[in-house]
């Protein structure tokens, strides 16, 4: 009797086990508690678990990084129409009709149009520059308070930003890019001429920087300036600002250097132009004011050329985002299928065990009841 009475309850142990198992299913739709439940489904969750939660990071990564680069291209939009605005000013300005005072009026509205520009190239979103490289906590463009020169203060390096597991893309263009106009480029075995009011960057996005002292120019990465040098010679007859020409040629393989020539001072030359003063703000002749208009207007199309194809190099790398996302809400919608699979209950089965649980405890709480009544004629019924 005893013996019986222990093997009953045993059993309603097991079920009480099984009850528990059954309601933790049905409430989380979940199939097993613990790692013990089932080893190898465990595993099998814990991997999809990490793969979803990657996946997930990464698309919220590109999420940000596409509405960054929706911002850019506006921004970039804006900047060629500032600039073909510009165009237009000048030719105004050429037209032979215009009396000094309209020239004046037209130097206002240019010097307008590179107060938007410059806005426009300081353009930030989520916290972040997005012309200044991978310098993005800083404004890559900035005004000196008194001459009113404006100089880029990024870098020549990308941001690069994950698309998948262990695989990086690029994002955006930098200011190099976009508002510096390409004056000479060198490969391997040719020299490079520079200006000594230009920019030198390299085809990796180092910055070469002009030692007048030397001269020579000095690479410069992310870390700052290296032991890495080139010498130059300056070309003669003099000119003002100087001219100088690497001494020898490139010897490094696969290396190329462009000079760099800032936009925002192409701007401000037109601008004096129409003041008709020099740089030094020295008057200037109508003929010599005419002749820089025209240099401008020429260099004003490079630009309008050099923001026009670092808006095309944007694009090509937009759209390299939007197809990652693609791929990755794809891959994300497959692993969540197999979690679901993988981990969640089926809910048709917990049902159907239900309600054999609840048969099999009606049949043993009636046994034990029958179990309690001492009498051996009970107990037979």
């Amino acid at each position: 009797m005893i013996n019986t009475l222990s093997e009953s309850m045993y059993r309603l142990d097991l079920l009480n086990e099984k009850q528990e198992k059954l309601t933790y299913q049905s409430s989380t739709r979940k199939k097993i508690d613990d790692g013990s439940d089932d080893s190898l489904t465990f595993t099998r969750q814990i991997y999809l678990e990490n793969k979803v939660s990657t996946f997930e990071n990464l698309k919220s990564q590109i999420e940000i990084t596409t509405a960054q680069n929706d911002t850019a291209d506006t921004a970039v939009g804006s900047i060629k129409d500032k600039i073909e605005i510009a165009k237009n000013e000048i030719l105004r300005a050429l037209n032979g009709t215009e009396q000094e005072t309209s020239r004046s009026t037209i130097a206002i509205n240019v010097s307008g149009l590179k107060k938007s520009i410059m806005l426009f190239a300081n353009e930030k979103t989520n916290g972040e520059y997005l012309f200044a490289g991978t310098n993005g906590s800083q404004a890559p463009f900035e005004q000196d308070p008194i001459s009113g020169k404006v100089s880029y203060t990024g870098n020549g390096y990308l941001k690069r930003v994950a698309v998948e597991e262990g695989s990086y893309r690029e994002r955006g263009v930098t200011g190099f890019d976009l508002m510096m106009n390409t004056t000479d480029k060198a490969n391997f075995g040719q020299k490079l001429t520079v200006s000594a009011n230009e920019r030198v960057i390299d085809n990796e996005g180092n910055e070469w920087v002009l030692n007048d002292a030397v001269p020579e120019l000095v690479k410069h990465n992310v870390n700052g300036a290296t032991n890495e040098t080139m010498p130059l010679t300056e070309v003669l007859p003099a000119t003002t600002p100087k001219t100088y020409e690497t001494t020898n040629a490139i010897s490094t393989q696969g290396r190329s250097l462009e000079s760099k020539e800032n936009i925002f001072d192409v701007l401000d030359k037109v601008i004096n132009a129409l003041n008709q003063v020099d740089e030094t703000g020295a008057p200037i002749t109508k003929d010599q004011a005419d002749s820089i208009l025209k240099e401008g207007l020429e260099k004003m199309n490079t630009s309008f050329d050099t923001v026009n194809k670092a808006h095309s190099d944007l694009g090509v790398r937009n759209k390299i985002f939007e197809v990652s996302y693609e791929k990755l809400s794809s891959k994300l919608t497959h692993f969540n299928v197999l979690y679901e699979n993988t981990s969640g209950a089926d809910l048709a089965k917990v049902a159907m065990e239900s309600k054999a649980l609840e048969l099999t405890f009606t049949s043993l709480y009636s046994t034990i009841n029958k179990m309690n009544q001492l009498s051996l004629v009970n107990f037979i019924k």
